[in-house]
């Protein structure tokens, strides 16, 4: 979006009389050229102000806010307690993708929401949009930020977990993007207390020249440097080398976390149209370059965006060239981290020393793994992308870098997702196998509930398989004539996990299938997420397929042996329905009528077996299989690289 747009929304504003807070974030630049200079308008940059004192006490007539995208949006969010009460705020994201849906108002819970006279959403030109509240009575502006901003990211709750963080000091919200629950202090402390309860676990405060000692001795607090603090042009100066000897640089926890609800996967393009783009520093900023045209120019701090993404995903990949220039070394790793979280494939050999500690040791190993002639093959190119996404999300995600917080100042770090793998059969046979693509999981707390469908716990190789199972589990013996949906029911009542999944007992799944499944239900908020049957080995022919479908995306239905969700989603809609066939299509539906939105993760993770029908529930022909949505076939038994197989097909 030009400034034009913008303009346009600061011109409606100042048509109204009385005191404008406008408060923008996100632009290098103040957008309200149009503002400055009236003695009526209060101007704002939320990335550079101080967040220890509200933005004026009493109420006004107007509030705005102006973010550049809505990454940035988001780190407003954090600071929403600054703003003050008014009788409009306008809230508005000057550019958002292409595929992004209509900011549609989400519930309030608050209780002056009932003074509401106006709630307006415009789309302003070709892709800005305008949210624009009017009350009867002073409202607090934060509030409409935070329903405006969940207007844009539908789906579950957000708020980041513990441990409950206070910040204070300037472009803290970097650090904690979208935390309505953070609590905002002086950069010197102390942390403000909550009623009945202290304000905060764990402080993280930004400090600069001249910032003084940290006076809250109740409080642990983990200070990370200010904005401009590590820019390579401070370094260069004379005496630069002793500016930067007190900075901690040695790990990823030193560099601003990825926040993966705006900054993910979603969107991957699995066939690409445009080459490989070069990944280049020019005048203090990081660029993407193709054929000596700019696509994208980071901000100067390092932070990607939503809108970045979405701008970079027609490329094949990007290669870093790491020659030196002035963004400074914490830039240069948000940039990277911030590309390999999104999925973008990135080949960059040669990463450099003082990238290294930053990037983490495996993200490094990986920038460097990667050839553009490997990146030329779509299958190698998806399967390095996941590889990143997987590495970045899992150490620069906002939640992983509040782990690394807590941990470093000796809180307690919080248990892995609790998962219950739902496996029905009617094959004893089957069963060994069954369980060993269980037990191969990693990344996730699991029990096992093997449901027995219409066979005994005594049948031959079962019991040996469930007593080397590594992992608790539950058997049930359910009787033959119980439709299939029953016996999963009966198997979800048995489960402890607080995510229900299903696996079937005859399909290969790699040992990050669950911890993905977890992954893409953080970064997307779905209530229930799955992969596509991408690849499908035909056993009757000996001939492993792969097939296109469009992952990293939001759909209506995903394959039932990979069903992912939280407890409270399959009891909401009742669960699977009593029937014999197409139950998992049945709980897809069920979803979606209830309002719930379905993901579809990548499918590098996941092997359907097509046995003869008349051995398998789903009875569609083997042709099926074979048709134009075929890409690839190979002769026999073919797992691809993330698969990792190993052990008895």
């Amino acid at each position: 979006m030009g400034d034009q747009t913008t303009d346009r929304l600061v011109s409606s504003l100042l048509k109204d009389p009385g005191a404008l807070l406008l408060c923008h974030v996100g632009f290098d630049e103040a957008p309200c050229a149009r503002a400055a200079g009236r003695p009526e308008v209060t101007i704002v940059d939320l990335d550079t102000v101080p967040v220890g004192a509200p933005l004026g006490g009493s109420p006004v007539a107007r509030v705005a806010v102006l973010a550049r995208t809505l990454t940035d949006l988001r780190r407003a969010v954090t600071l929403h307690a600054l703003l003050p009460k008014a009788l409009r705020t306008t809230v508005m994201v000057a550019r958002t993708p292409h595929l992004r849906h209509a900011p549609l108002a989400a519930a309030s819970a608050h209780v002056n929401w009932r003074t509401v006279q106006d709630w307006r959403v415009t789309r302003v030109g070709e892709r800005s949009w305008s949210v624009d509240a009017r009350f009867s009575g002073h409202m607090q502006a934060g509030q409409v930020l935070l329903t405006a901003a969940r207007a844009f990211t539908p789906g579950r709750p957000d708020t980041m977990p513990q441990p409950v963080a206070a910040l204070a000091g300037s472009g803290v919200a970097h650090w904690r993007p979208a935390d309505p629950n953070a609590t905002l202090a002086d950069v010197t402390g102390p942390v403000p207390a909550r009623p009945a309860a202290p304000g905060c676990d764990l402080a993280l405060r930004t400090v600069g020249d001249g910032t003084g000692e940290w006076s809250d001795p109740e409080v642990t607090a983990a200070e990370r440097p200010g904005p401009g603090m590590t820019d390579w042009a401070r370094f260069g100066r004379p005496g630069g080398r002793d500016l930067g000897a007190g900075l901690d640089l040695s790990g990823p926890s030193a560099v601003p976390p990825v926040d993966e609800r705006s900054v993910n996967p979603a969107g991957f393009s699995a066939a690409p149209e445009l080459g490989i783009a070069r990944l280049t520093q020019e005048s203090g900023r990081w660029h993407v370059v193709l054929d000596g045209v700019g696509l994208v120019a980071f901000a100067a701090s390092g932070c990607v965006t939503d809108d970045d993404v979405a701008r970079l995903r027609p490329l094949r990949g990007i290669s870093v060239d790491w020659r030196p220039a002035h963004t400074g070394p914490v830039a240069a790793a948000r940039v990277i981290t911030g590309l390999a979280a999104a999925g973008v494939p990135l080949t960059g050999p040669g990463v450099p020393t003082w990238a290294a500690p930053l990037l983490g040791g495996r993200l490094a190993e990986l920038l460097g793994s990667a050839t553009p002639e490997r990146l030329a093959d779509d299958l190698h190119r998806q399967e390095h992308s996941v590889e990143l996404r997987r590495c970045a999300l899992r150490t620069h995600g906002s939640r992983a870098r509040w782990e690394q917080l807590a941990a470093e100042a000796g809180l307690p770090r919080p248990a892995a997702p609790s998962v219950s793998v739902l496996l029905a059969t009617r094959r004893p046979d089957m069963v060994p196998f069954a369980l060993s693509q269980v037990a191969r999981q990693r990344g996730v707390d699991l029990e096992l509930v093997l449901s027995l469908h219409g066979i005994s716990a005594s049948a031959p190789g079962v019991a040996e398989a469930v007593a080397a199972f590594p992992h608790p589990v539950t058997v049930y013996e359910a009787d033959a004539g119980l439709p299939f949906g029953t016996v999963l029911n009966e198997a979800a009542a048995r489960a402890s996990g607080a995510f229900l999944t299903k696996m079937d007992d005859d399909d290969w799944y790699g040992p990050d299938h669950l911890a993905d499944q977890h992954l893409a239900l953080l970064y997307t908020g779905a209530d229930l997420t799955g992969t596509p049957a991408e690849f499908v080995y035909l056993e009757q022919i000996d001939t492993t397929v792969q097939r296109h479908w469009n992952t990293e995306t939001w759909q209506n239905f995903v394959a039932g042996g990979t069903l992912f969700m939280p407890r409270n989603v399959f009891e909401d809609v009742g669960g699977f329905r009593p029937i014999g066939l197409t139950e998992d299509g049945q709980l897809l539906q069920a979803v979606q009528q209830a309002g719930g939105r379905i993901y579809q993760g990548h499918g590098l993770g996941y092997i359907l077996r097509r046995q003869p029908s008349s051995g398998h529930t789903w009875k569609a022909p083997i042709g099926n299989f074979l048709d134009r949505k075929t890409v690839r076939q190979w002769r026999g038994f073919h797992p691809g690289r993330l698969m990792e197989p190993d052990g008895p097909r």
